[in-house]
């Protein structure tokens, strides 16, 4: 198995592409995305894997270099091989007049290496091979040959059409992972997203996720909005601000003397969970403040519901703010917040006082302490990104 190094990404598929399979990753016009195929040839470096990398679009010197200065540099040398530009003018200048001439003689050549340098994986950037070529023909090609040698694949297309020439693709040439990453993300058109279309080794749902590029050209994929919910002095503050690297609350003095959120609570960055990195929007626990309540919920991509677990009376309007979390529709968890105290109400009792459905996770916790803090919203990311907890 070869890890593409963007961590997220390979625990959503597994750990990583397994030996022999091929993997498709469509770019749309304008997205940042090439770094997926970048991380992976560090990754297989890394793991000393014997690469051959197919650049007809460049130089093998002009491709090394434009790695230097971000995370993906990969030095030349033992290991990796290269069929460039210079190899791609080689055999375009001396063809035959047909594209099927050509791919033979691309054919003959590739098999050759993968077997003389005995390579575990390919990377191949596809657009100017399809063009002379024919785009099933190139894809299908590499397809073949690195199955029937165990080598695994990984393709990089600028698709410059639209979703309908990607089916094509997939209904004619038989890939294991498909990526798709386009521009913007709901309402976030500062986000691109990637999407697993399909993936043959396991079973994932198909769900756009939103990602940015750091200015050290790292990939880091998002989930731009977790929404923390729950009644008054359940702990949602204590939990944003024991998670969060940073974070902004707008705390104000209650009636009991103690504060209370009265507009939101902000962690940002909040976390990095699975990879992912997380921003938290903490909501106000007053009835009083329906409106602000419903208004942070929208567009939440999961939601983290929390409970006082010291006191029957922590349960006391529990269920009527859930039901404005049940009419999103989207993945959440129940953290049943302990606060350290005697007398805890089990998990089962919240559950049917409440009315919370099976199937989604309740957990015992200390918003206090950040291991068990942050295995909540862990389990939430994972029921974002595969549709069930990773408790």
């Amino acid at each position: 198995m070869i890890r593409t190094g963007i961590l997220a990404f390979d625990r959503m598929i597994g750990g990583g592409v397994p030996k022999g399979k091929g993997a498709l990753f469509s770019l749309g016009l304008g997205v940042e995305g090439q770094q997926f195929l970048f991380s992976a040839l560090k990754s297989a470096r890394r793991q000393e894997r014997r690469c051959l990398v197919v650049v007809p679009h460049a130089t093998r010197d002009a491709f090394l270099a434009g790695f230097a200065g971000t995370p993906y540099r990969v030095e030349a040398g033992t290991g990796i091989e290269f069929f460039d530009a210079s190899v791609f003018e080689e055999i375009d200048a001396g063809r035959a007049a047909t594209p099927e001439s050509e791919a033979g003689i691309w054919e003959e050549r590739v098999d050759t290496v993968l077997e003389e340098h005995a390579i575990d994986a390919v990377f191949l950037y596809s657009n100017r091979l399809c063009d002379a070529l024919g785009t099933c023909r190139a894809l299908r090609l590499f397809v073949d040959l690195c199955a029937a040698r165990g080598v695994t694949l990984f393709v990089e297309y600028l698709n410059l059409y639209d979703d309908r020439h990607l089916e094509e693709i997939r209904a004619t040439v038989p890939f294991d992972l498909v990526v798709t990453a386009g521009e913007g993300f709901g309402n976030h058109m500062f986000l691109n997203y990637f999407r697993v279309e399909q993936v043959s080794w396991m079973d994932i749902p198909s769900r756009p996720l939103p990602f940015v590029v750091h200015e050290d050209g790292r990939l880091v994929p998002q989930i731009p909005k977790i929404v923390v919910t729950g009644p008054m002095d359940a702990g949602k503050t204590t939990f944003i601000r024991t998670v969060s690297k940073m974070w902004v609350s707008s705390d104000h003095e209650g009636l009991s003397g103690t504060p209370t959120t009265v507009a939101m609570d902000f962690g940002n960055p909040a976390v990095t969970c699975s990879g992912f990195e997380i921003n938290l929007f903490g909501t106000p626990g007053q009835e009083h403040f329906g409106p602000i309540i419903r208004h942070l919920l929208t567009n939440a991509t999961g939601v983290v519901f929390m409970v006082d677990g010291s006191s029957a009376r922590g349960l006391d309007g529990a269920q009527g703010m859930l039901a404005h979390v049940l009419a999103l529709d989207v993945p959440f968890v129940v953290g049943v917040n302990r606060k350290d105290r005697p007398g805890e109400i089990g998990e089962e009792v919240v559950r049917e006082r409440i009315g919370i459905p099976e199937g989604v996770p309740v957990i015992s916790f200390s918003a206090r302490k950040r291991d068990e803090a942050t295995a909540v919203v862990d389990a939430l990311v994972g029921l974002i990104v595969h549709g069930q907890s990773t408790e």
